[in-house]
């Protein structure tokens, strides 16, 4: 009792409370509601444990009773019974092994489910302060680091602590003085355990880091080749990779010496219980006090209890480098959206499109306001367009109508209803979003298509692509509407993705329609055949429309002019020409450049 003791103290002593508190987690909704696995797996565990130590005290009898007393009759009888020992050693190793991994697996699929189920619900801020792909390192690195902890943390502790405490209960019942002095220095051999253990999770943690900052790297590098190459920026890009690798190799060299150190120092003091039993064993031998089947099952089980003691020795390892995953994980999970809905929110479903920005105030970061005070009204099925220079504010107005962020002072109401009100959710399912940045998946384009709605049918869609003006180019495709756009729409041109984004959108058939500069990166020709589905698309709804090129917004019901947040002039084309001021600077520059 008194070793168990001093093993628990050593390695709690590496934990502080929140690490234990997460382990309790850990162990509560992931691990445990696997119970049955977990029975069956120890139960093979126990079994293991003790046929390995009858394993080994069936050297007595082979020593003791056919080489010493040439019982030769018993030779077969023991034969059979080492044959049946490990047959049924294979099989209880076997079924704990498949026990143990289908836990792990069922575990880690439910944790990688509910990690992504709380990343994809946090708000924009979020996304913007973990980039990708460290994220994807809480997926893969810390889940594998968190499975192989759990999986190697239960079958190296129960399997390999059941084997030494057999083993040790044959030494004591092979000879209890030397047992007694064996089982006194038996704790000395986990402090080097713990000290390294601590040096490693810190070394786990920069590794974790590291691996993140190179994914970073590499993920940006990949995606901007075209800039690469353009700017002949090969050589600062290999320079980056070359550091952040160098860095990883240093860790993981820190990782090997502090890892593998307290193989030889076990050795050692195995070595050394090894050197000291056959010393007194051969002395009591000599005075007959115990014979030579005693003798070697004693020196075999200390043998034999060295693998399972490393064992648990690199167990700490593992453990220390799961609590560093762990950690990092609930720290994600933990992290709470700030956009959400009120505990009164209810469904809502726009009848008119009427949207009404009233005294709104916003900023990004405290104290730095973006917009000071809008108002803007759109009527039913009205064309409202919204210019002025880049980082007036413009697109920051779209992500507060689509609750992207919250504003800061003032109300945005949809048909009388502050959107703050209403579900996000049904916020969203009344308002269709065309962007510049066009996202498209690696997946067919039809599948872009019905993003969102996958219930309806073939023939909505082709119906959708072509009031977008896409038909025409998708069937061009050797596979049609099958056909693999690419890693983010790289198979297709820019205009060729902005139409399918419009017929995404004519899909959703939503009554609001939001428009961030949907055609500025777009050729003349490509900006005319996308001009055209965007047209349909407006048809019939209320809409919103921020433009670069003024020439598309000509026709619009109202112009609203942005400059540092405030709103300077508003009417129509005609009026604000007129007025002789902001916007007719604006119309004059872009036109007298053309």
């Amino acid at each position: 009792m008194n070793i168990i003791l001093k093993i628990k103290k050593q390695f709690s002593g590496t934990l502080d409370s929140v690490a234990l508190a997460n382990m309790k987690r850990l162990w509560i909704q992931y691990v445990l509601p696997q119970w049955k696995l977990l029975v069956i797996s120890m139960i093979f565990m126990l079994f293991f444990g003790a046929l390995n130590a009858w394993s080994v005290s069936m050297l007595k009898p082979v020593f003791d009773e056919v080489f010493i007393e040439k019982h030769r009759e018993m030779l077969l009888r023991i034969a059979i019974q080492i044959a049946f020992i490990f047959a049924a050693k294979g099989m209880a190793y076997y079924m704990q092994a498949v026990s143990m991994t289908k836990l792990g697996v069922n575990f880690a699929k439910k944790m990688q489910v509910d990690l992504y189920d709380k990343v994809v619900i946090q708000d924009l801020e979020f996304f913007n302060k973990n980039n990708s792909e460290t994220l994807l390192m809480h997926f893969l690195g810390d889940l594998n680091a968190i499975r192989d902890a759990v999986l190697n943390g239960v079958t190296t502790l129960v399997k390999e602590v059941c084997s030494v405490v057999f083993l040790i209960a044959l030494m004591f019942w092979k000879s209890f003085d030397m047992a007694v002095v064996m089982f006194l220095l038996f704790p000395i051999g986990f402090y080097p355990i713990v000290y390294f253990g601590k040096k490693i999770k810190k070394i786990f943690s920069n590794q974790q880091i590291s691996f993140g900052n190179l994914n970073s790297i590499l993920t940006q590098s990949f995606q901007g080749i075209k800039i690469v190459k353009s700017y002949n920026m090969e050589g600062i890009e290999s320079k980056k990779v070359r550091e952040s690798a160098n860095g990883i190799a240093d860790i993981q060299i820190k990782m090997a010496k502090n890892n593998n150190i307290v193989s030889p120092l076990m050795e050692f003091l195995g070595g050394i219980a090894a050197a000291g039993t056959l010393a007194y064993g051969g002395y009591r031998i000599m005075h007959g006090s115990l014979t030579t089947g005693d003798f070697v099952v004693f020196l075999v089980a200390i043998v034999a209890a060295y693998q399972p003691m490393k064992s648990l020795a690199n167990l700490n390892m593992r453990v220390q480098m799961g609590i560093v995953a762990i950690q990092r994980v609930f720290k994600i999970m933990d992290n709470s959206p700030k956009i959400i809905d009120n505990i009164t929110a209810k469904e809502f479903k726009s009848k008119h499109g009427i949207i009404k920005v009233d005294k709104v105030k916003f900023g990004y970061v405290p104290d730095v306001e973006i917009l000071h005070g809008i108002n803007l009204e759109v009527q039913k099925g009205e064309k409202v367009a919204i210019v002025g220079d880049m980082g007036s504010g413009k697109s920051t107005l779209i992500n507060l109508i689509l609750r992207f962020y919250d504003i800061k002072d003032g109300s945005i109401k949809i048909d009388g209803e502050d959107i703050r009100d209403i579900t996000i959710k049904s916020l969203r399912e009344n308002i269709a979003f065309v962007s510049q940045d066009v996202i498209l998946f690696d997946d067919t384009i039809k599948k872009n298509i019905l993003m969102g709605k996958p219930e309806v049918t073939n023939e909505e869609a082709i119906d959708a692509a072509k009031n977008a003006a896409a038909h025409k180019f998708i069937m061009g495709k050797e596979h049609g509407y099958n056909t693999v756009v690419g890693e983010r729409g790289g198979n297709l041109s820019g205009g060729q993705k902005q139409m399918i984004s419009i017929a995404r959108a004519m899909l959703k058939n939503a009554p609001i329609l939001l428009l961030d500069e949907a055609t500025s990166s777009l050729d003349s020709k490509s900006e005319r055949m996308v001009q055209e589905g965007i047209e349909r698309l407006m048809n019939g709804r209320t809409s919103i429309v921020i433009a670069h090129r003024l020439s598309t917004i000509i026709n619009a019901d109202k112009i609203y002019v942005f400059e540092s947040g405030n709103i300077v002039e508003s009417g129509t084309h005609k009026e604000l020409l007129k007025l002789n001021k902001h916007y007719a600077n604006l119309y004059k520059l872009q036109f007298t450049h053309n």
